[in-house]
């Protein structure tokens, strides 16, 4: 009777530390599997992080791209828009200045027209003639005419007697000495000068003075 008691303490304490073993296993494996899901979800996180931080640098190289861009597309936007100005004005030069070559060969005749009436107003001096002046005066409408003609083209005269000699309009022929005009002043032209629509197709044939004569200076 003694042995069955024994036995069966035997066996319930056999029992017994089975089922805490049991319960011991079941807690390592919860805390295992609490362990592994926080590892999970760490890990999520970190990859959300990691893609976070990509998507931020893609926007960033995209922004840099695209700022780029727009600066390229207003340099040629402003790089066109000075061409198409420069063809502008180029394209009204060339209008402008059409009949530069036809009128700058009209210009000699219009000199011939002025040799002409000063040849015949020096002739007309010394002679009376009815017939001479009416040959003057066509000729002297005819000139007028002529010049009309061509100022409406924007051909206009250089000013050249009295003015400072200017190399931009002017040709110095000579120089020569005057009591009337000032050293570097223009005394006489020999040959008119023109502009054609503010451009100066031919320049006047001056003389230049170059001021009263030293011995003039002394004698005075």
């Amino acid at each position: 009777m003694a042995e069955k008691n024994e036995e069966k303490k035997e066996r319930n304490s056999i029992d017994s530390s089975g089922i805490e073993r049991y319960e011991e296993e079941e807690e390592e494996s919860e805390e295992k599997k609490e362990m592994e899901l926080e590892k999970s979800e760490a890990g999520i996180e970190e990859t959300r992080e990691v893609q976070v931080d990509l998507l931020k640098e893609q926007l960033e190289k995209t922004e840099k791209e695209y700022k780029e861009l727009e600066d390229r597309l207003l340099r040629i936007a402003a790089e066109f828009d000075n061409y198409k100005k420069r063809t502008v004005r180029e394209f009204q030069s060339i209008i402008k200045n059409a009949n530069e070559e036809l009128i700058s060969q009209l210009v000699e005749t219009l000199d011939n027209f002025q040799r002409a009436l000063d040849s015949a107003s020096r002739s007309n001096s010394t002679k009376s003639s009815s017939d001479f002046d009416s040959f003057h005066k066509g000729v002297e409408l005819i000139y007028q005419h002529f010049k009309d003609i061509l100022g409406k083209e924007g051909l206009k005269e250089i000013k050249a007697i009295g003015k400072p000699f200017d190399p931009h309009l002017h040709e110095a022929v000579m120089q020569q000495e005057s009591d009337k005009f000032p050293e570097g002043m223009v005394m006489d032209e020999i040959s008119k000068g023109y502009i054609l629509n503010d451009k100066v197709i031919k320049h006047s044939k001056v003389i230049v003075s170059k001021g009263r004569s030293e011995n003039k200076d002394k004698e005075e």
